[in-house]
């Protein structure tokens, strides 16, 4: 990446993508520690932290048109992923879990489902952004899709219809509003009320959270299982939503402006996300075994999740790890034969 194009990011949007991927670390550390603390923050998280990221994601979207290199994208730097992160976790299965070998890509494992999810939304965006109210439409496919029994969560179709509002809502949000929303939310009384708040609905959950149930906040897969009625599961849907999208927007008014310890992690989301699926895949059932948890470990392991995702996100760790991550663009200039100066012409990257 040249300079100029360093120059260029917003150190605010790789604040928030970094602030977002370390939640997403520390979600899934939180996933199996059985104590009320960890519950209520692990769902303090889900309430908003992956509607963020969508979120995000649309705006860096806005500018899908499907042309031929923009599709190459989406299956060198999406789509080989996430196939080679299914063959490898099907591996760990089958090493740490003694399970026979079983490689199903219409299934997302473990934690993978974004990347198929990024690649669907970035196909839809044409469509999306040509269609009039889409916001709208958006918000009505997420509501239904939990009417009559729910959608099946093959190829993460449940959570591409769930999580389509907040992405359709990313594709609409201009430069513009970015800055709009910068100077609204800069006066520091605001932010620390904005905190304050948030620490408010951390509480709240808290108090609540033997009667908010993680699936509803997973947003995928069958919803028959609650054993609500449609007007029921429409309304849990719609409270779920709702939610996301005040605490949503309440932790963007606090993410940093300029850069700090999380903004490189923001340049390499991708690189994190991938690997600490990797790594804590296997170790989460070890963590919920641990007989000896409290509010202390829990600090103690959340410091350890911030550490882990700061190291996943460093330059070094990223050159290492790219054959993995970017296994076309690492593996190509090694096979592909030398030409001349004469013949050589500028590729697209």
């Amino acid at each position: 990446m040249s300079e100029n194009s360093v120059a260029l990011r917003d150190p605010f949007l790789d604040n928030a993508k970094g602030l977002l991927i370390v939640l997403v670390v520390l979600g899934h550390l939180l996933e199996t520690i059985p104590i009320d603390a960890a519950d209520a923050l692990y769902k303090w998280i889900y309430a908003f932290h992956m509607p963020a990221f969508v979120l995000v994601s649309g705006y860096l979207s806005r500018n899908f048109r499907g042309t031929p290199r923009q599709n190459r994208g989406l299956v060198t730097l999406l789509l080989i992923p996430y196939v080679v992160v299914q063959l490898l976790l099907a591996l760990e299965r089958m090493i740490f879990n003694g399970a026979d070998f079983s490689l199903n890509l219409f299934i997302p494992g473990f934690a993978i489902w974004y990347l198929l999810a990024l690649v669907v939304w970035r196909l839809m965006t044409p469509l999306l952004l040509s269609i009039p109210h889409p916001l709208l439409i958006s918000i009505a496919v997420s509501i239904l899709s939990v009417t009559y029994g729910g959608v099946s969560g093959e190829l993460a179709g449940a959570r591409i219809l769930s999580f389509l509002p907040f992405f359709t809502l990313g594709l609409l949000v201009t430069p513009a509003h970015v800055e709009s929303f910068k100077r609204l939310t800069s006066r520091l009384w605001l932010r620390v009320s904005v905190a304050a708040f948030l620490v408010v609905a951390l509480f709240a959950i808290f108090l609540l959270q033997d009667r908010i149930a993680r699936a509803w906040l997973y947003m995928y897969g069958k919803v028959d299982k609650f054993g609500l009625s449609n007007v029921e599961n429409v309304l849990v849907r719609v409270l779920v939503l709702a939610v996301a999208t005040v605490l949503m927007f309440a932790f963007l008014a606090i993410v940093p402006r300029t850069r700090t310890i999380f903004t490189p992690l923001g340049e390499g989301t991708i690189y994190v996300y991938v690997l600490q699926i990797l790594i804590l895949y296997p170790l989460l059932p070890i963590i919920g075994a641990w007989p000896h948890w409290n509010v202390a470990a829990v600090a103690a392991l959340l410091l350890g999740g911030i550490a882990l995702a700061l190291l996943l996100g460093t330059r070094p760790v990223q050159r290492a790890t790219r054959w993995l991550i970017d296994p076309v663009g690492f593996w190509t200039p090694l096979v592909r034969r030398p030409v001349t100066r004469e013949a050589e012409a500028p590729s697209p990257r």
